[in-house]
């Protein structure tokens, strides 16, 4: 696995198969291989054939096998697409500091970006609502951004993107700030190509909710740039009643990951890089 972070810590393979074996006996026997994936915070490995193990490379991610533990059932009742469940939580040993968690496998493939048609964005804003129907009570999603405050540390790195796209949408939500009440509800936080699993052209699955919470419905409209061409773009705008306000929003949270997220992975993990090159391109694409 490439070194994304100074703070990361290693993980062999070698770790993965000990802290399983130690920790799950009733597992010694099932095969366990490591998936490739464009991951930032977890080394993830299929345990079997009904299994994921992820295992924290970085502190970034401590908390999200205890706040799984208690999110991830409510989520999974509130959805029409499959969630992961948390079958086992592995403790802290020599070499892994962190608690680590075993998760159900979701069969189906990755999202590619730009690709699918009206099922796919349906399924995927159909998944949304089903967040949104849920009570808005609990911790609020890590993803929140506040635009006016963050200005100062973000506005040079969108100005080094040198794109004038996003840094109109940048201006734009500033110059909005924040609603004075914006509807609260869940959201995912991160929806992204890799976190959505796709069976038979629709949505099948969502994986990573560790930036999931209440927060502002906006930032479930981030799957717009980082998912869909303008055309489905469109449509899962129209299917969600995005108001103008929550679309500036999420365009600038979008900028905002391109912006931080590109200088900093485009050598480490090109698959994440390339992810983000293609919500740059739709952020982009909606001045033509």
């Amino acid at each position: 696995m490439a070194r994304l972070h100074e703070a990361q810590i290693d993980l062999p393979d070698s770790l993965a198969r000990r802290l399983v074996d130690t920790q799950f006996p009733r597992w010694v026997n099932l095969p366990l291989t490591p998936i490739p994936s464009d991951g930032t915070i977890h080394a993830v490995y299929r345990l079997g054939e009904d299994y994921v193990v992820r295992l924290p490379f970085i502190d970034w991610a401590v908390e999200d096998v205890d706040r799984d533990a208690e999110r991830l059932p409510l989520i999974a009742e509130a959805l029409p697409v499959d969630v992961p469940t948390l079958v086992a939580a592995g403790e802290p040993a020599e070499g892994m500091p962190w608690r680590w968690g075993v998760y159900s496998w979701i069969p189906g493939e990755h999202l590619t970006a730009g690709e699918g048609g009206s099922a796919m964005v349906a399924s995927l804003a159909d998944a949304v609502l089903g967040l949104r129907s849920m009570d808005p009570v609990g911790a609020p999603s890590p993803a929140a951004l506040d635009t006016r405050a963050d200005d100062e540390q973000t506005r040079p790195r969108v100005e080094a993107l040198r794109s004038p796209a996003a840094l109109a949408a940048w201006d734009a939500a500033v110059t909005l700030g924040h609603d004075p009440a914006p509807a609260s509800g869940w959201v995912h936080g991160d929806l992204m190509p890799a976190n959505i699993v796709i069976v038979a052209q629709q949505v099948h699955g969502i994986l990573d909710w560790g930036a999931s919470g209440v927060g502002d419905p906006a930032l479930d409209l981030l799957a717009a740039w980082t998912c869909m061409d303008r055309a489905q773009r469109r449509l899962y705008l129209e299917l969600l009643s995005a108001s103008d306000a929550e679309v500036i929003r999420a365009q600038a949270f979008a900028v905002r990951k391109v912006a931080w997220g590109l200088p900093y992975y485009r050598a480490t993990n090109p698959g994440f890089a390339r992810s983000l090159e293609f919500t740059l391109g739709q952020i982009e694409d909606d001045v033509d």
